[in-house]
Formats: structure tokens, sequence, C-alpha cells
């Protein structure tokens, strides 16, 4: 089915992205979005889809196959409201060659179709009076998330449905399911979610469904962007758990999935330790809030929240890593991050900040998925982004 699905068709234009992603997952995300969307606005209607990898930026740095990730034969069906990915064949796209890698996944082997403009054209292929089969699109690092970020900006001032009608559906056929996890990826993602509670109905069921909270106080955010959007920081882990009690006094839920990088924390608890072993200096305000955020995390994951009545788990990579396929297990880095990501985007109730593309992101898809229960944790409390009254509006990412 996958071969047949990729095929090109030899009467719809074509088109190979000269570009690669970089940065995490929802940067590349938006990316991703941007690029489809410069496609059909320069007319093409098919995309090499080898030319479309995936940075595995915090694991092992490699790009990553494109329908490794994402369910390629789903996405298809969508053609011709959004692009067709198609395969790379020598007897069409005459300035592209192939070439093939293996990966060492140790235990296991993978190989990997490299296929790029051939080696005496990549400095001519921009030029104005080449005839390059197929031609390149995306000049510029920043094209498409630019592109993205045009477009969220037009629905955010409501000129998008009049203006850009075209984009305006192509954006929310991929929020609403077009770009899908690879069905492996979407397999474990059943599977947690059946494990947590969230059974077969995104809205709830008898097993009480489930939360996910992503609580972006770890010390990267506290440091590095301190300046970012202070109106809306909220880096106390009590803080942002006293809001969730607030909203909601009993229990909304069986399970609370908490999306952070315990890690980062636990290597910033072992700076203070040598600070504090030294005696040259008492630990900052920074190191102070992620001792005090650990603790916290650690006393909700060994006792729970609501007094004990909901199980908090910790997501990570590990569930892909543990899923026993030698190639996720590589790049479970990358493949865990897309299935927290949509963990989160199929959830009972999700919660997380505006200073976030992660928690941005999946509450937009929500929306045009009709999931209503997305709160922003802000300092005055919990804030609803998605009333009822305000339906079609998606959140516009600024911070």
């Amino acid at each position: 089915m996958l071969q047949n699905s990729l095929q090109p068709f030899s009467n719809v234009s074509t088109t190979f992205h000269s570009k690669t992603f970089y940065a995490g997952l929802c940067n590349q995300y938006m990316r991703f979005m941007g690029l489809i969307l410069l496609a059909s606005m320069e007319g093409y209607g098919q995309i090499i889809e080898e030319s479309i990898s995936w940075k595995d930026t915090y694991g092992h740095n490699d790009l990553v196959p494109h329908l490794m990730l994402w369910d390629v034969v789903h996405w298809n069906t969508y053609y011709p409201i959004l692009p067709r990915l198609v395969s790379y064949r020598e007897d069409i796209h005459r300035d592209l060659t192939l070439s093939l890698d293996t990966i060492n996944l140790n235990p296991g082997t993978f190989v990997k179709r490299n296929v790029q403009y051939r080696p005496e054209i990549v400095s001519h292929i921009w030029d104005a009076n080449a005839t390059i089969v197929p031609p390149p699109f995306v000049r510029k690092p920043m094209e498409g998330k630019n592109k993205y970020k045009i477009l969220v900006k037009q629905i955010d001032v409501n000129q998008a449905e009049k203006s850009n009608p075209v984009h305006l559906a192509m954006y929310k056929a991929m929020l609403e399911g077009a770009l899908r996890p690879h069905p492996f990826l979407q397999g474990i993602i059943d599977k947690t979610r059946m494990e947590l509670g969230g059974g077969d109905n995104d809205h709830g069921d008898e097993k009480g469904g489930y939360m996910v909270l992503h609580a972006r106080v770890e010390p990267d955010m506290a440091r590095e962007n301190e300046r970012i959007c202070q109106q809306y920081r909220v880096m106390n882990m009590t803080e942002i758990l006293n809001m969730i009690y607030e909203k909601y006094p009993e229990p909304p839920v069986k399970t609370v999935l908490i999306v952070l990088s315990k890690a980062l924390m636990e290597q910033e608890e072992a700076k203070k330790d040598v600070v504090m072993k030294n005696k040259k200096q008492e630990p900052d305000y920074f190191h102070v809030m992620n001792h005090h955020n650990l603790n916290t995390l650690n006393d909700i994951l060994e006792h729970g929240m609501w007094g004990g009545k909901v199980k908090v788990v910790e997501a990570g990579s590990q569930m892909v890593h543990d899923a026993g396929n030698d190639f996720y297990r590589y790049y479970s880095n990358i493949a865990g991050s897309i299935v927290n990501f949509f963990l989160a985007i199929q959830s009972n109730i999700l919660v997380g900040t505006e200073i976030s593309t992660f928690s941005t992101l999946a509450m937009n898809s929500r929306i045009y998925r009709g999931q209503r229960e997305n709160y922003f944790y802000r300092p005055q409390g919990l804030y609803w982004m998605s009333p009822l009254n305000n339906v079609t509006k998606p959140h516009r990412f600024v911070c």
C-alpha cells in the first residue's frame, strides 16, 4: 500500500525540498506546515518524499526520513487539498541521484535512501534560466516557517477566510489529522491512551480519561528565556498544581500524564550540589526553584494528585524505546516527542503554557478536532483558551 501511494502522477507538477529541518519537534512541525503552504502557492501538487527529513536534534542529531515518522498513505488521501508525497524515480526525476546509507542501529541496521541533486548541477539549481527536473523550492532556511507565521497572523486577525481561504483549508486539514504519526507510533499512542484511561473516546469514558500537564518549568526555560512573555510565565510547580486543584476540586480524570524533561531538572540539581559542596557561592534563584520543582514532581509521581486518587505518570521516550523495534528504539528521542505530542492532542484535558510551541500547537490541533478542555496556566490562574463561543480561532504563538 505504501509503495502504491508513493507512485508519482505523471500529470501533476513535482518539486524537491532543498533545505533541512532543525531545532525541536514543534519548530520542525511549523516548518513542515509552512513548506506545504509554499508548495501549494508555487503550484506544485507533489513533493519528493525523500527531500523531507526530520532532525533527531536531541538524540543522534541525524536526519530521519519523513515516511518513518509519519503516515504517508493517510496524508496522500488528502490530495488535492494537500500536495502528495511521492518517491524519487530515476526515469522521471532526471536531475536527482540516489545513494544508500546503512545506519547502524546497534542492534540491527537501517538502509536510508538519500536523494539529492546531481553534484554537477547543485550550484545551478536556482539559476533563472535553468530547467531542473524536478525544480527546487524553499531557498532560504526560514522561508517555510515564515509562510506559516504569515498565515497564523491572518487567522488571528480574522483575515484568512477572506484573503487566503486555500491556505486556511490546508492548515485546518493538517491540524485536524492529515499529519498522522507512522502506524507503528500510532499503535504506541493508542495502547498508551488505553493504559492511561483514555479508552476509545477522546471526550472521556467509564475509565475516567486522562489529563496531560505540560509543565514548562525546566531550568533551560527559566534561565534562557527569563524575560520572554513574563506576563504569562509561571515557573513554580506548586502554583501550577494549585491552579488545577482550584479548577477541579474533585478528580476529573483517572491519570495525569506530565510532560517535561526531568533529566534537565536533575542535571541542574547536580550543579547545585557541586556549588554547595565547594562553598564558593550560594545557590542562585534558579537552583532553588529547580530544587523545589524537582521535589514537587517526585512527590506527585510517587503519591499522585488529589490526595492519591489520581496516578501521575511521566511522559518520555521510554515507551518508544521499549516497543521492540530497533529503528524506533534508536530514534526514540524524536519518535518519543511525536508520541507525547499526540497523546496531548488526544487527551481529555490539556493544561499547558502559551510560552511553549508544544502547548500551543497541541491546543490548536484540539480546537479543530472539537476538543474544548484546553487551559493555559497564567499567574492569575487557569485560562480557558477554547471556549464554545470561539471555536474556529486558534491561539497565535507570539512568545
